[in-house]
């Protein structure tokens, strides 16, 4: 009898770890505009299904990347134009970025480029003003 209990307590551990949320709703980048801050100031950022836009100082310049999408929460960006000042990356320019976690409308993320990496938050947010 003990044998079949602790069967049906491991069955019932088991079932309830796959229903359990894994925080990482990834669906949520696509078609969708975050924000983030950079020196205090907003940066609009705008995903489509193969493109992504930065939009700095009030929109007056922007980064234009290609995006290659390796899973949901897993992508690629590829630099193909930017109008930023001083902007240190060339054209070409590849960048991984790992979602580590969603929670409510704040994404966040791991990036890599050029053998760095850093963390930061994109906050969902309202997606009227722009195109995707």
């Amino acid at each position: 009898m003990k044998k079949i209990y602790k069967l049906l307590m491991l069955i019932s551990i088991t079932m309830l770890m796959s229903f359990t949320s894994s925080n990482k709703d990834c669906g949520i980048l696509k078609g969708n505009v975050f924000t983030y801050k950079n020196s205090k100031k907003n940066v609009v950022v705008v995903f489509s299904e193969n493109k992504y836009i930065e939009y700095h100082n009030d929109q007056e310049h922007f980064i234009k990347s290609d995006i290659e999408w390796v899973n949901d929460c897993e992508y690629y960006l590829t630099i193909k134009e930017s109008t930023l000042p001083n902007f240190p990356f060339k054209m070409g320019t590849k960048m991984h970025i790992k979602v580590n976690r969603v929670r409510g409308k704040k994404v966040y993320y791991k990036a890599t480029l050029g053998g760095k990496s850093w963390e930061g938050r994109l906050t969902k947010t309202k997606r009227e003003k722009f195109n995707l």
